[in-house]
Formats: structure tokens, C-alpha cells, sequence
């Protein structure tokens, strides 16, 4: 029998969605295509990262494309890109990594039905409490993450101001790494959205998801949730809103229930017509890629985000708290962040992002991060690019702290 493996499938999905775009009837608006390729060397003082690792010279080419279809009933988003990665002194071994972002919408039925199906394909942490990937933050601890979805449901315009929307969705998710858990879940769901004012709208809806883990004899789960919620714009781009989630959890594995309370409530203020600021607290459930059940996520969090015209800077501190559903075992910290991009001139930019990680818990690390470069346009579609990594991991004189800095030098290209 034939077999083929994760990866092999992708690339056929993505060869799959791409043959439909190009085939799709389009004017030349309509369809858009883009290839783009980089190509990169840099020196690591520590790939390993750990304490007294070893460094290498690390070559790394990335070819990848974007497509967009817009027409009619019709609306594809598609990105993906290829990275091979070959560490010279073989101080690791060599990498082939696929990172996959594709969107597709159908309206089926004008006005009433629709279907929507996506893709992701990215490197994930397997320790989830630690959050999203950062872009430049390849690191060990990882995992590749598939999560496959299909969304058909139904619209329904009651009046003007009352929109009803029911249907199901259903993912699959798979990640790569040994000991990690597989699940496949399916979701059906009522919303109603009603506007009391041109400002002032109503939530609220009703959902039931079943995950059942894969591969593994015990875990998964049955959710019940219900929505309760409410946004008022009081002003341009800014407003208040207020979201409850309510749900009732019934655990295979353990063979006992939960009931909990997911939310989130904020305000989004326009400073200005280029700066916004955002103050947020919201608790939901995480996907964790080591349990069989999903984590309780909460996060509070101050942003704020200045656009000129030369670039932007923005500047976040966050406090999360994890909390997995089979203990009671927490790992709280502290995130403060920055990231900044200004034109130095029409053709060099310098650009860099930064942000620290301070565990309340004493059993857990204290983590750096910093990256910043400066690119230089070239051409119009050729950039040169010189860039500096370091990460920094404490633990209170742990064998596990090391540092690890990074040189490199791009050169990319996108059409």
C-alpha cells in the first residue's frame, strides 16, 4: 500500500490549492501571484542552546510564493514558503522546514451559505505556556504544527440590524514530534449579532465541541459553551467590549467535569489618528501539543502602537498565567516587549523587536530575546539585509542557562 507522509501531503495540498487558483476565471485584478526567494548566511555561537554549546556557520535558502483570489463568490489567500537550513560543521543537523498559511471562501449560496476551509503549517513550541513562535526565534523545543479546518454554515439576515449564523466546523491537528497528541475536534454553533445603534451591538450565540485525541487510549473531551457579549464604539476606532464564555467540560480521561468561565474585556483607544492603545484581560483555552486536553490561558495585557510617517514602534507588557486541566500547576510571568521599524533613509531601514520573559514561579527561567537589522532596498524588489540575534536563558545558575548570539547576512527577493 502507498503511503505518504505529513509533509509529502502538504506539498501536494499547496501544489492542490495553487493549480485551483490558477485555473480559477479571473481578470488579471483579480488574481495575484508573487514568488519571492532568500538566501542567507549566518554564524551562531551556540546553535545547541544549552550551556557551553557549540557554534557553526548555518546557510539558509527560502524560496516561498504568495497567491490572493478575489471574484465573484470566490476569495482565495494563500502563502507558503519552503526553508532549507545546512549547519556546516554538522554541529545539528540539517533542517527542511514548510511554513503554510492558506485561506479559502466559498459562498456556495449568495447571501446564505457559505463554506470556508484553511491550512497552517508552522513551528509551534511544545512547551505551550510559552506562547506563539516569535519570527526569527528558531530555538529547540519545537514542534511542526498541521491544523487543517472546514467551516460550512448558514447567514441569516433577520432585519437589518440582526444577523443569526449557525453551522459546524471541524479541525485536525497533527504535530511532528514523538509524544506529542494528535486531535481532531468537531464544533457546531449558533450566533446572533444584533445592532442596537450604529454603535452599540449585542453578542450572543451557543456551541458544543467534541475533541477526541488521536493515537493515544485515553483523552478528549465534550465542551458546552454559551455567549454573552456586548461592543460600544464610542469614537473612531475605539471601543469597549465585553465577551463571556461560560462552559461546561466533560473529560474522558479523568471521567469528571469542569465548569469554567472564558472572557475578555477591553478598550481599544485612538490617541490620535496614528496612535492606538489597548488595555485587555481575557482567560480562553489554549491548544497544548502535550496533553490531551487544553490549558487555561489567562492574560492581561497594556499595548501601545505609534505609526509616522517614517515606520512605527509599538510597545506591550503582558502577565500571563497557564494552567493545565489535568493539575493545578501554574506558570505565571511577566512579558514586556518592543518592536520598532524606521526608515533611516528612501533605501535603508532599520528594524528590531525585543522582549523578556520574568517567571513568578522560582522553578521556571528568566528568557531574552532581542533581534534587530538593517535592510537595505537595492532594487525595488532586491533587499540586502544585516542582522543580530541573541537570546539569553537564566535559571538561577542551572546547568540549562546558556546564550546564544547570531550574525547574519540576507539577500531576498520578491517579485
Amino acid at each position: 500500500m502507498l503511503t505518504l507522509s505529513k509533509k509529502a501531503i502538504l506539498v501536494q495540498c499547496t501544489a492542490a490549492m495553487l493549480v485551483l487558483a490558477l485555473c480559477l476565471p479571473a481578470q488579471a485584478a483579480d488574481f495575484q501571484f508573487k514568488p519571492r526567494i532568500s538566501a542567507t548566511t549566518e554564524y551562531n555561537d551556540n546553535v545547541e542552546e544549552v550551556n557551553g554549546g557549540k557554534g557553526d556557520t548555518v546557510a539558509i535558502v527560502k524560496p516561498g510564493l504568495s497567491a490572493t483570489y478575489d471574484h465573484s463568490r470566490i476569495f482565495l489567500d494563500l502563502s507558503y514558503d519552503f526553508e532549507l537550513k545546512e549547519y556546516m560543521d554538522d554541529v545539528r543537523d540539517d533542517e527542511q522546514n514548510h511554513y503554510l498559511d492558506g485561506f479559502l471562501k466559498v459562498e456556495a449560496i449568495k447571501d446564505l451559505f457559505f463554506v470556508e476551509v484553511s491550512d497552517t503549517f508552522k513551528k509551534q513550541y511544545e512547551d505551550s505556556t510559552r506562547g506563539e513562535l516569535e519570527d526569527g526565534e528558531t530555538t529547540n523545543g519545537t514542534t511542526d504544527q498541521n491544523i487543517f479546518t472546514v467551516k460550512p454554515y448558514f447567514v441569516f439576515d433577520f432585519n437589518e440590524r440582526t444577523f443569526f449564523t449557525t453551522g459546524a466546523e471541524f479541525n485536525d491537528i497533527w504535530y511532528s514530534e514523538e509524544g506529542n497528541i494528535d486531535k481532531r475536534n468537531a464544533r457546531a454553533f449558533v450566533d446572533i449579532t444584533h445592532e442596537l445603534t450604529d454603535r452599540w451591538e449585542l453578542l450572543t450565540g451557543a456551541g458544543y465541541m467534541k475533541q477526541d485525541a488521536r493515537f493515544v487510549e485515553e483523552g478528549g473531551f465534550d465542551r458546552y459553551d454559551v455567549t454573552l457579549g456586548t461592543k460600544y464604539t464610542y469614537a473612531e476606532d475605539s471601543f469597549v467590549e465585553a465577551i463571556w464564555y461560560p462552559t461546561y467540560t466533560e473529560y474522558e480521561s479523568a471521567a469528571s467535569n469542569d465548569q469554567g468561565n472564558p472572557y475578555k474585556i477591553g478598550v481599544t483607544h485612538a490617541l490620535s489618528g496614528t496612535m492606538v492603545g489597548k488595555l485587555y484581560s481575557e482567560m480562553d483555552f489554549t491548544e497544548d501539543p502535550q496533553s490531551a486536553d487544553t490549558q487555561e490561558t489567562y492574560s492581561h495585557s497594556a499595548e501601545l502602537r505609534q505609526q509616522y510617517e517614517r515606520g512605527y514602534w509599538n510597545i506591550g507588557l503582558r502577565f500571563n498565567d497557564y494552567r493545565r486541566a489535568d493539575d493545578d500547576e501554574h506558570r505565571r510571568y511577566w512579558r514586556p516587549s518592543f518592536d520598532i521599524s524606521h526608515d533611516l533613509t528612501g533605501r535603508l531601514t532599520i528594524v528590531g523587536n525585543a522582549y523578556a520573559e520574568f517567571d513568578v514561579n522560582d522553578d521556571y527561567d528568566t528568557y531574552y530575546f532581542l533581534r534587530t537589522g538593517l535592510q537595505y532596498a537595492i532594487a525595488e524588489s532586491l533587499n540586502t539585509t544585516l542582522s543580530y540575534r541573541l537570546k539569553n536563558n537564566e535559571e538561577n545558575g542551572n546547568s540549562r542557562d546558556y546564550t546564544s548570539n547570531t550574525v547574519g547576512l540576507t539577500l531576498s527577493w520578491t517579485y
